[in-house]
């Protein structure tokens, strides 16, 4: 045994040892440097260095180089041999250069070929986009590597010279650095630039920030990106970011991020030309408020939402509202461009209205930013329509009206503009509202089962009434019709077996909006209602899912708590059974942060077996608990969720009763 360790010994002595020469300079200094340091505990992987640096070149282009050391240190750290660019495309973004080295552990020296950098578009299948995505990936990399890459990109954005960039990662940053310049040739003059860096959200992640230079910075041991954590807000709003405006007075693309006016002129501008000329739609000559409620019917049975980015700057620029009626489909700037050009016909003035929705929410004091992501539009209003979108500024009444969104009635806005931060483009400047409570049309859904059991089988009439998207049964029925329906209620929504049956019985209008949308559905389960042990279980259709579970055991939370579940549920069920049976749960009311419920079930005796009649009434508390109450959000969450996976294991439980 001695002789064997011996062996191996000798053998590992003679191995290569790693020559951190071989590697770029940049990056051979941080790899001598750290050598002899201790790496995190039971970390996959170590960025050793992480360093940015963004120059404004003039003429409104950005140069932005990246350097960054990772050691390898477990299999799944094998991933960070992939680096990617995200860009813009065509003309708005070029990667210039883009190398890389992977210096093994047995002393070998790995290089990037052109051949291994691949370059393809960032589209989604519900859009096209010119967006692109540029990827490496280094050969042979091993427990034990140094993976190195350096990139430069020339970014010329049609929104100016600004850059964003997050600090956190899922693996720990040992060195993180941004530096942030002008860079001057012979022929530009850049002193008149003024160079803003805003910081976002530090704390509580990074307390400690060393200057770098005159205007960059530096953070040392970055805390790791929490990978399971769930049930938190948008990342948006809880994790730091560095926000970079380069404001050139002789450029007007970046002379507009130095204030909130400046980006709406710009947008009003934008939207100016492209509105030029409308009576597109056919209104059969209506007017005044009629006909804007026409004009909404005929665009939402016209024209179709897509994203359809040919040039980067359709990302921000809408299309002429003349090119939307002849193609009919745009994007929201296009429908909202569409929407502000017909009601011009009508006599009405309508501007664009920059929000963000889905992707966390706008903050107050929020410096200019490119930081939405849809537009909407508000109708100017000399006197009261009486819509609940309406809203009352130093400005002068609006109407909020969301163009990409057919299912919702004119004069509402969908859950998803709730207590939300818009920034009205007026030609005079900016001005911010919020969505006022009264605008958000609810979203309800009421069940409505009528059936019968036969041994383990339920056969089942099911009724669905649905106002807003509580299950988005509209969008379903607009898109795909009684077969999409079918795979919907099939799925997610019920969680049926493969052989259970839905047939669509009858399905309402999706966009008669001024009535709920109807679903009826006969449903057929062979094991609807199957023994459990000493009980039975009924299938829950239509009963809400307890939470996920959001926190590993015997971890400390990071994020704050919070859920953003809307929604009421009204649930009624009548079902007959050929047996005895009582309940296991007849009644229960909850309340807690998340939700409030109450539950019934009641049981009627029959000659021939049981009438069981089941009612819920459900609502959902949209709640966050921010940094300082992780710990009563988490137990909070966990109590919420015991008592919902209760309510789901013992409501629809039942016993025998004794004849």
């Amino acid at each position: 045994m001695r002789l064997r360790w011996l062996g191996l010994f000798l053998l590992t002595a003679l191995l290569p040892a790693q020559d951190f020469g071989r590697l770029p300079e940049w990056a051979a200094q941080v790899a001598r440097a750290t050598a002899g340091e201790a790496a995190p505990e039971n970390a996959v992987a170590w960025v050793l260095l992480d360093r940015t640096e963004i120059a404004y070149t003039g003429s409104g282009e950005i140069r932005q180089r990246r350097f960054r050391l990772v050691k390898v240190l477990g299999e799944r750290g094998l991933r960070q041999g992939t680096f990617v660019i995200h860009g813009l495309g065509g003309k708005g973004n070029k990667v210039k250069k883009l190398k890389g080295w992977n210096l093994r552990p047995d002393g070998d020296l790995v290089k990037l070929d052109s051949d291994d950098v691949v370059t393809m578009n960032d589209a989604s299948e519900a859009e096209f986009s010119t967006d692109t995505v540029t990827g490496a990936t280094l050969d042979r990399v091993v427990k034990g590597s140094y993976i190195a890459f350096e990139s430069l990109e020339a970014i010329q954005s049609p929104i100016g010279p600004v850059a964003a960039t997050g600090l956190l990662e899922t693996i720990p940053v040992r060195r993180w650095e941004l530096d942030v310049a002008k860079k001057e040739g012979w022929f530009t003059n850049l002193q008149l630039v003024d160079v803003r860096i805003d910081r976002r959200h530090f704390l509580p992640w990074i307390a400690k920030v060393e200057p770098l230079g005159a205007t960059g910075l530096a953070v040392s041991n970055l805390p790791v990106l929490p990978e399971d954590e769930g049930g938190h807000p948008h990342r948006y709003n809880v994790l730091p970011v560095i926000r970079v405006r380069f404001l050139d007075p002789a450029h007007p693309a970046a002379r507009m991020w130095a204030t909130w006016d400046e980006v709406a002129r710009w947008t009003a501008g934008n939207y100016a030309t492209a509105t030029a000329s409308g009576g597109v739609a056919d209104l059969h000559g209506r007017k005044g408020p009629e006909g804007l409620n026409a004009l909404w019917s005929w665009m939402a049975a016209a024209l179709n939402y897509k994203q359809v980015y040919l040039s980067a700057e359709r990302g921000w620029v809408p299309e002429q509202t003349v090119e939307v009626g002849r193609k009919r489909y745009g994007d929201c700037k296009d429908l909202s461009a569409f929407f502000i050009a017909e009601a011009k016909m009508l006599g009405f003035t309508a501007h664009p209205t920059l929000a963000r929705i889905n992707e966390g929410e706008i903050e107050a004091q929020e410096e200019p930013f490119p930081i939405f992501n849809h537009v909407i539009t508000a109708l100017r209003l000399d006197k009261s329509l009486g819509l609940p979108g309406e809203v009352e500024s130093p400005k002068g009444r609006f109407l909020l009206v969301d163009a990409t969104d057919p299912f919702t009635p004119f004069g509402f806005l969908g859950s998803g503009h709730c207590g939300r931060r818009v920034m009205i483009c007026l030609p005079d400047g900016a001005q911010w509202v919020t969505v006022p409570d009264a605008a958000i049309l609810r979203d309800r859904l009421s069940v409505d089962l009528e059936g019968e059991v036969n041994g383990s089988a339920l056969r089942a009439t099911m009724k669905l009434k649905e106002t807003g998207a509580y299950w988005n049964l509209r969008a379903i029925a607009h898109k795909g019709g009684a077969k999409a329906m079918r795979e919907a209620l099939m799925g997610g929504r019920f969680d049926l077996p493969a052989t259970a049956q839905i047939e669509v019985v009858r399905l309402g209008d999706p966009l008669s909006t001024d009535r709920p949308f109807e679903v009826e559905v006969k449903i057929t389960h062979p094991d609807g209602f199957h023994r459990n042990g000493a009980e039975w279980t009924l299938a829950a259709w239509g009963i809400p899912y307890p939470p996920a579970l959001i926190q590993k055991a015997g971890t400390l939370r990071r994020y704050p708590v919070a859920s953003m579940a809307t929604g009421e549920l009204s649930y009624h069920a009548t079902l007959t059974f050929p047996a005895k049976i009582k309940p296991v749960l007849p009644e229960r009311k909850g309340d807690t942060p998340f939700r409030t419920f109450e539950w019934k079930a009641e049981t009627e005796p029959m000659a021939d077996g049981t009438r069981l009649r089941l009612s819920l009434a459900h609502c959902y508390k949209p709640v966050t608990f921010g940094f300082e109450q992780l710990d009563k959000g988490l137990q909070a969450w966990k109590q919420d969720r015991g008592l919902v996976k209760a309510l789901r294991e013992d409501g629809l439980a039942f016993t025998a009763v004794a004849n």
